[in-house]
């Protein structure tokens, strides 16, 4: 329920579940488990979708919501877009005063959101997404991990130190791109026109297609760590932009033509820098050195 009386019983439950999902000692097998939710969330374009659907909020209604709200509903109101339910559900801004649809969401959310409070992060996949064939279908804006105790340790790490060198901004300058297709289609629906939007941020929406082009896997589609690296690598130094901006949708994200330029970038630096390659996916790590010479390899690719 909305005040919370099932969810310390709810709480109980999922601490089993997440115990379970772990890296498991070589000793004893190895491999992992990972744990997967699936759950169906309302949809507010089509349910109860008529319940204070077109009212307006004003700014101060967000007063009490984080800075990185706050500033998303300045630019909102700056591009004169009108702050209803509607438009902030699209682009996943809370509603300040929620009415019974989005009570409805709430309560949907509630055992998922004690779920995510007590993990070290989630990904999580969407299925909108993955109809537009994103693959995977990742919601930036809501994935995400967290550094818990141990995770420097060489047995328990968060994540790959590897593959945390070459990221960099990657969440936030991917998130950053998404907010300004969110936005322009927030405009599309309620202006004639939202071309100048567009235009200001055609860097961010090339930087997008260039990290959604080295991300993508088909189903089944197997790599290894130091391939997710090089690849990243490419994408974060701006090797992919050229690529996309040039072919456009011919080179996107799951084309066959976008295809052969990973598996192309792939075989010619795994061949130039082998043993390099051979120690990020034994040890997990990637010196300064050695990320070097990874560039100096993807650059003459692309010469």
């Amino acid at each position: 329920d909305l005040s919370g009386g099932s969810s310390s019983e709810m709480r109980g439950f999922f601490s089993g579940l997440i115990q379970r999902a772990a890296r498991f000692n070589a000793k004893r097998g190895g491999g992992s488990v990972t744990l997967i939710l699936l759950s169906t969330l309302p949809n507010p374009d089509t349910e109860n979708a008529s319940d204070d659907e077109e009212s307006t909020f004003e700014e101060s209604d967000f007063d009490t919501m984080s800075e990185k709200i706050k500033m998303r509903i300045s630019m909102l109101l700056k591009a004169n877009v009108p702050l209803t339910p509607t438009n902030l559900r699209k682009i996943q801004i809370p509603v300040p005063r929620p009415s019974a649809t989005e009570d409805a969401r709430r309560l949907a959310n509630q055992h998922v959101d004690d779920l995510i409070s007590m993990s070290d992060g989630q990904i999580w996949l969407d299925d909108e997404l993955a109809k537009q064939g994103r693959s995977p279908p990742l919601d930036p804006s809501r994935s995400m991990t967290r550094v818990g105790i141990g995770a420097d340790t060489l047995t328990c790490r968060a994540d790959a130190p590897a593959l945390r060198s070459v990221v960099g901004s990657l969440r936030f300058e991917f998130q950053q791109a998404m907010d300004v297709i969110d936005n322009t289609n927030v405009r599309q629906s309620t202006t004639a026109s939202a071309t100048s939007v567009v235009g200001n941020n055609t860097k961010q929406v090339q930087r997008r297609d260039a990290f959604l082009l080295a991300i993508h896997q088909e189903t089944n589609e197997v790599r290894k760590l130091s391939q997710e690296c090089i690849l990243l690598l490419a994408a974060s130094r701006g090797y992919f932009d050229e690529v996309v901006l040039a072919n456009g949708k011919e080179m996107a994200a799951g084309t066959l033509a976008g295809r052969d330029v990973l598996e192309g970038l792939l075989e010619y630096v795994e061949n130039e820098t082998s043993e390099i390659v051979q120690s990020i996916d034994e040890t997990l790590d990637l010196s300064v050195d050695e990320r070097n010479v990874l560039e100096e390899a993807i650059a003459a690719y692309f010469k």
